[in-house]
Parts: structure tokens; C-alpha cells; sequence
């Protein structure tokens, strides 16, 4: 029972009876003021699991860290160490496990017989802790083709199910889901790299970063998502159609014939949501796959326009362009007034104001030599990039007059051509589609979207006549619709072809 005079005793009790995940002691010496220790300790024992599964004696502890310290200051900083305390430590928090080996001579009584191993905890968040801090890259070689691996095993497993081997199937589908779980945690990464790059001012640091992620994606997956995802989504469907009796014969060629029953029934369930997992990474509407790529698209832009900036910030970029432009405005001016006006808007450069006031006369004037005189500070940027507008040549600006010249023709005759196709369609306003003449192809697009409009926008049930009725998209037509009686087709001849339609009469009303 929780203590009166500890207020917070009592809701400590209510959050451990939630049943919540809590403190993980094994993660303590990431965190601890000796971490640089505790870590090289794990470290050293994680390098000697591929060569001894006894693990590693006390004594041979200590060669293997002195190995990994500087020469020059190995004793100090091992005596500094305390590696029974350390070692004592790791094995408190559940990062290692301790036993005493057997002693085989006298001498061996004498000595200290512990052997230490990483528990699997200590194994795994040695590993996390590497994974971060290691280069940007592809998690692992599986995400290298991933893409492919997963069409061909999918494939493989479809095709053990048509033998009826499910041995077959359970070593096709694992291969699944390691692939499955390998690019998860590899696009994982990629995001959060890519939400860390692209928040806040850009900066060198993040431009690399946003970089490297793209070319990351780029030399890991590439085009394989588009070039697999059709065949992946192809074998989903009959990945889901197997019945679940096939998913616990796969269960039972993993877990052996003698695992217990729920947990054969767990595996089936496990084995049959890799295909709800498939389906929403490479299965149409919105693949999670192809949401991804469009991220990764959608990255490129910032990337220049940061790097843009950066170049701006730093001198490499001329404003010659901008002065250029600033010429042409003060050469187009009507008069000097203007001109100046111009000119002083764009470099806030204006006529001095003077005071009224005479200034004193000075006596004694400053006549000190250059040679003699103390040198003036010049910043280390400047020293740097001062000298970058004076190498090279920048680019011309690009005489787009001729184009603005085709475009403005362009659009004058673009807008003749649809008030032509406006006027011929109101003088068919009133009369049957059936009696229309053949329409020109402006004239037929205007004809459907008005005809699409007035079914569209048809109220309720209708009038009493069965007329429809709606407005053009940009609001400038009504246009109605009312059938004939009695009812018949008409049809309207097109460019592209013949539209068959309810005969009507068609009215348009600005």
C-alpha cells in the first residue's frame, strides 16, 4: 500500500497496475555518465559472439579492451576503468550474463573464473545504437532488391501451395518476411531522415543529409518498385484467397508437430497478415510503396532550391541578372525624374539630406601615410569569397521576348477560336439535337460540357415537362434540356465520331 506521506506513490501504483510499458534497465548504459565504458565493454563482447558461444573469461576481458585503447594511454585509462565494477554493472542491469567457469587446477581457484555474454537485450541495443549512428544507407544488403525478392518468393510460395508443400512454402514465405520487415525498417529510416532534412532553415549539414537520402533510395530500390509491384500485387490476391487450414499446415512445417496449439494458431495468424502487409505496400489505390517514391520526388526540389540558397548566401551567385533587369526598368523610364525614382526604389540609395548647421572648421587635418597607417580588418568570409564575382562568367540571361510574342498570339487565337465555337452553338439555341449539323471540335467540346452541366445539374425529380437544366463550369451559360415527344435518339456528328444521345431540345441562356 502506497505511503500517506509520498504523494506520488499512489499514482506510481496505478500506472504499474496498467499494465503500460515501463523502464528498460538494459538500456541504462546508453545513458549513463560512463556510457563511453559501458559501451566498449559491449562492444568488445559483441565482436567475440562470431568467434567463441561460451563467451568471453574475465581475464580476456581485460587483453581485448586494452587492445582497443590508445597505446599511449592504455594502462591509465584501464586502470581508470574499474572493469569488475563496470562488469558487475552491466550484469545488474541485464545487459550481460555472468557465470564462473570450472576450475580444472589449483591455480584456477586462485584466479577470477567469470565468463560474461551479452544477454539478448544487451545484443540488440548494441545493435540499435550502431544503426544510429552509423552513415546513411540502406539498412541492410536484403533492401538492395527487395522489390524483386519479394515477387520471386511470393511467386515460390503460390507454387508450393499449388504442390501442397507447405515445407516449401514456410522456406519461400520467411524469406517474405524478412525482406517485408528489412524494407520496413529501411523506409522507416528514410523518412525520418527526410522530415529531419526538410524542417527549419536549410543549412550544409541538412542539404548533405537530404542528398544522401535521395541517392540513398536511388541505389537501394530505384525503379524496382515500379518494375515488381504489378507482379506482387498479382500473386496478393491469391495470397489472401488460400484458406487459413493451408496457413496452419505452413505453422506446423515451422513450429514442428509438438508445439502446442495456440501457438500454431498465433503463427497462422501471422503468416496470413504478410498479405494484408503486401497489399497495402504494392497494391493499388495508394501503395505505400509508390507514396514513398513520390516523397522521395517531391525531395529533389527543396534540395536545389536550398542549395541555391546556400550558393547565394555564400557569394557564388552574381546578381547580374538582377542588375540587368535593373537597367532595362531604368532605360524604359519616360524622363530622369523617373529614372531616378526607378533607381532609388531598387537600391534605396536617395539624395542625401544635409543640416542646416555649418561644420567646424577642422585645424589640424589627418595626414597620416598609408604606409604608416594601422591595417583595417577584413573578415575571414570576405578573404574567402570575396573574389568569387571577379572569376568566371555568368550565364546570359535568356531572351524569352520572342516567346512571350508566340504565346500572346497563341492565346489571341485561342480566344477567337472559342468566342467563333460560342457564337455557332447559340445559334443552334431552340432547336433539336437531331436537326444539328455535323460540330467542329472546338464546338464539340463546349457542346459536352454543357451537356454534361445540364444532367448534372438537374434539380430533384425535375419539371413538369422532364426538362434538365444547370451552368457551365465558369458560370456564364445556363443551358437547359427538354426532351421531345414522343421520345427518339438523335445523333451528333463529330471530328472524333458520333454521339448518341436522348433527342432534346437544347437552349443556351448567357
Amino acid at each position: 500500500m502506497a505511503s500517506s506521506k509520498d504523494p506520488g506513490a499512489a499514482a506510481l501504483d496505478v500506472w504499474a497496475l496498467a499494465g503500460l510499458p515501463g523502464q528498460v534497465a538494459a538500456a541504462s548504459f546508453l545513458t549513463s555518465p560512463n556510457a563511453s565504458q559501458y559501451r566498449l565493454i559491449v562492444r568488445v563482447l559483441a565482436q567475440q559472439q562470431s568467434a567463441s558461444l561460451t563467451g568471453v573469461g574475465h581475464d580476456d576481458v581485460a587483453h581485448l579492451l586494452r587492445a582497443c585503447l590508445p597505446d599511449a594511454d592504455a594502462d591509465e585509462l584501464l586502470a581508470g576503468m574499474n572493469v569488475d565494477d563496470r562488469l558487475a554493472q552491466l550484469v545488474a542491469w541485464g545487459v550481460c550474463e555472468a557465470w564462473q567457469d570450472r576450475a580444472e587446477t589449483e591455480a584456477d581457484f586462485l584466479r577470477n573464473r567469470g565468463r560474461y555474454q551479452l544477454t539478448e537485450a544487451g545484443a540488440y541495443l548494441h545493435e540499435v545504437a550502431q544503426r544510429l549512428e552509423t552513415e546513411l544507407g540502406p539498412g541492410s544488403t536484403a533492401s538492395l532488391m527487395a522489390p524483386g525478392t519479394l515477387a520471386e518468393q511470393v511467386e515460390k510460395t503460390l507454387a508450393a501451395a499449388r504442390a501442397d508443400d507447405p515445407v516449401e512454402a514456410n522456406k519461400a514465405y520467411s524469406l517474405v518476411q524478412t525482406t517485408l520487415e528489412s524494407m520496413a525498417q529501411t523506409a522507416s529510416a528514410w523518412q525520418s531522415k527526410l522530415a529531419a532534412a526538410l524542417g527549419g532553415a536549410p543549412d550544409e549539414a541538412k542539404v548533405t543529409r537530404l542528398l544522401e537520402t535521395i541517392l540513398a533510395y536511388v541505389e537501394a530500390w530505384g525503379s524496382g518498385v515500379d518494375a515488381y509491384s504489378a507482379r506482387i500485387a498479382d500473386a496478393v490476391g491469391d495470397l489472401e484467397a488460400l484458406p487459413s487450414g493451408w496457413w496452419r499446415r505452413v505453422g506446423l512445417a515451422r513450429l514442428g508437430a509438438d508445439a502446442p496449439e495456440h501457438t500454431v494458431a498465433e503463427v497462422a495468424d501471422e503468416l496470413g497478415q504478410v498479405a494484408a502487409t503486401l497489399r497495402g505496400w504494392f497494391c493499388p489505390p495508394s501503395p505505400q510503396a509508390q507514396r514513398l517514391r513520390l516523397q522521395m520526388r517531391d525531395a529533389i526540389a527543396p534540395v536545389l532550391r536550398s542549395h541555391r540558397t546556400l550558393l547565394a548566401v555564400g557569394g557564388t551567385i552574381s546578381r547580374k541578372a538582377d542588375l540587368v533587369r535593373l537597367a532595362h526598368a531604368v532605360e524604359a523610364a519616360p524622363d530622369a525624374d523617373a529614372a531616378w525614382r526607378v533607381w532609388a526604389s531598387a537600391t534605396a540609395l536617395y539624395s542625401a539630406r544635409h543640416l542646416t548647421r555649418q561644420a567646424p572648421g577642422v585645424d589640424a587635418p589627418l595626414r597620416t601615410s598609408v604606409w604608416d597607417a594601422p591595417p583595417v580588418p577584413i573578415s575571414q568570409r570576405l578573404r574567402a569569397h570575396g573574389q568569387r564575382s571577379l572569376t568566371g562568367r555568368v550565364a546570359r540571361m535568356a531572351d524569352m521576348s520572342a516567346a512571350r510574342t508566340a504565346a500572346r498570339h497563341e492565346a489571341s487565337r485561342q480566344r477567337a477560336d472559342l468566342a467563333l465555337a460560342e457564337a455557332n452553338l447559340v445559334a443552334r439555341s431552340g432547336t433539336a439535337l437531331s436537326s444539328w449539323e455535323p460540330l467542329g471540335a472546338l464546338e464539340t467540346e463546349l457542346f459536352l460540357d454543357l451537356l454534361s452541366a445540364a444532367r448534372e445539374g438537374r434539380a430533384g425529380a425535375g419539371t413538369g415537362d422532364g426538362a434538365w437544366t444547370g451552368t457551365s463550369a465558369d458560370g456564364r451559360w445556363k443551358v437547359s434540356l427538354t426532351p421531345v415527344a414522343p421520345p427518339a435518339t438523335a445523333i451528333v456528328r463529330t471530328p472524333q465520331g458520333r454521339v448518341a444521345v436522348a433527342d432534346a431540345v437544347m437552349e443556351f441562356r448567357p
